[in-house]
């Protein structure tokens, strides 16, 4: 078990799992394995905002007024370097699971269970409906999108 004590989300992160243990509080699915950390998924996910000059909640705040995503808003966390990432269910949930948008290479259901495949062939099993995640992923597209458009406007 590799336990990090502060992770930092890259291009190479595909996946945050909240997972309460004593050990650790999120599983973290990276192109170089799986590791473990205290941190929550939110202070991860904060500290990387922060990287940018942002937070998690100004970066909700203009998804949710300019896109009117009120619930299970996608996260843009590092725009320079592309790297946006989407809740599986209310992040306020136990077991929200954030999905880094461009590793997704598909997603199916297998056994009655959506199960996300990763860019390196990776697989993870999700407790959510193939409708959700594939609006889920859309929703973030639109975002990335939205951004662009009006980047030079």
């Amino acid at each position: 078990m590799k336990i990090v004590k502060r992770y930092k989300i890259s291009l190479r992160t595909m996946a945050l799992v909240e997972q309460y243990h004593h050990d650790y509080n999120t599983i973290i699915y990276d192109e170089d394995g799986v590791y473990y950390s205290k941190q929550t998924v939110r202070s991860i996910l904060e500290d990387a905002c922060m990287r940018g000059f942002s937070t998690y909640e100004g970066r909700t705040k203009v998804a949710r007024k300019l896109l009117n995503y009120i619930q299970k808003t996608p996260l843009l966390i590092c725009l320079n370097k592309n790297i946006c990432a989407f809740p599986t269910m209310s992040p306020n949930n136990y077991g929200c699971i954030w999905i880094i948008h461009h590793q997704v290479q598909n997603c199916q259901m297998k056994d009655r269970k959506l199960t996300v495949t990763f860019n390196n062939g990776t697989q993870l099993p999700l407790d959510c409906s193939l409708r959700v995640f594939k609006q889920q992923q859309e929703r973030t597209s639109n975002c990335i999108n939205y951004y662009y458009r009006n980047l030079l406007t």
